[in-house]
């Protein structure tokens, strides 16, 4: 299976998706894309990750997102998100104090409390019951990237962390029973060696533990390294990929989703429940998955706001017109 992974467009007006979201994701579904996931949108009374980024809400302009998705072909997906009040991203790709963002975070999550963690939680449960009845039929909570969520599901960061996977045990259950397909997004690794050398791989096998349909793998935080959220680099995409085949093969039983340029290399040495995600490529070029030899040139254009812009681009765009 073939998924677009989640990605903030930043077509937005006033925080609803507005008529370019629509088209973004209109042309870029087809019956050869299992599912499109519209990105990193926020739950009620959350934070977004900069100023363009959409919150889920019952205004009729996200079931049109999510039939237009259906109607070329896709399951329509909605990926669920939060940061917190006053978070800052970096604009540069390795944030001149990448060396604090941990020990920040970790007084973040003892500086919010149950209560507010708590709430938090249910902000999820109430976005993904909107998103529902707005026609999403795929549900993926954003646990990567440093954002709130990935700080409160991980041991090394939140003394809690256990009572927030069961939450979300529950909440992936429930979905599943309802006929609703699931995952959560990870990253690998943060970017901090430190941290990542203590506890990585026993964090990842609880996020495997966790009842989601699909685990979609990704990596960095965005506050120490978004070079891992963003490989370009060979050595760092070949990195990508060992990692989460070798990820793949340790859970067996489980669903995973590859990203980082996936359909670049050969797919003969993926394991069989490792699955397709494609981003940058499929931004690039909307017919990606009908000729694959039209893709990503790295322009870097698609990471607008470490550009200072507001929405996604690509030079590619200009050749088709």
């Amino acid at each position: 299976m073939k998924f677009f992974v989640g990605l903030n467009t930043g077509y937005v007006t006033r925080g609803k998706p507005d008529e370019r979201y629509v088209d973004f994701y209109r042309r870029r579904s087809s019956p050869a894309l299992h599912c499109a996931i519209v990105g990193n949108v926020v739950i009620p009374g959350g934070y977004g990750s900069n100023a363009s980024t959409p919150t889920i809400s019952r205004s009729p302009e996200w079931a049109k997102v999510a039939s237009e998705i259906e109607r070329y072909g896709s399951l329509p997906g909605i990926q669920l998100a939060t940061t917190w009040e006053n978070y800052i991203g970096s604009r540069s790709f390795r944030s001149p104090t990448a060396h604090e963002t941990i020990e920040r975070s970790r007084q973040l999550v003892r500086q919010l409390g149950p209560k507010r963690i708590a709430l938090t939680l249910g902000a999820l449960d109430e976005a993904s019951d909107i998103a529902v009845a707005a026609g999403f039929r795929h549900l993926q909570v954003h646990a990567a990237h440093g954002y709130l969520l990935n700080l409160l599901v991980d041991d090394r960061i939140n003394e809690n962390a256990p009572e927030a996977r069961e939450r979300l045990a529950n909440w992936a259950s429930r979905h599943t029973a309802a006929g609703i397909e699931t995952s959560i997004r990870i990253s690998l690794r943060s970017g901090d060696n430190n941290f990542d050398a203590n506890g990585q791989e026993h964090f990842h096998g609880q996020i495997a533990g966790l009842p989601f349909d699909f685990i979609d793998v990704s990596s960095g935080f965005y506050n120490i390294d978004k070079q891992l959220i963003y490989p370009g680099r060979p050595d760092v995409l070949r990195v990508r990929r060992t990692e989460t085949i070798a990820l793949a093969d340790r859970f067996p039983r489980r669903r995973f989703i590859l990203s980082g340029r996936a359909l670049v290399e050969p797919q003969h040495d993926l394991p069989p429940n490792l699955h397709i995600g494609i981003c940058r490529d499929l931004i690039a070029n909307p017919d990606y998955l009908a000729d694959t030899s039209k893709g990503c040139i790295n322009s870097g254009k698609c990471h607008y706001f470490s550009r200072g812009a507001d929405h996604v681009t690509c030079p590619q765009w200009a050749k088709d017109k």
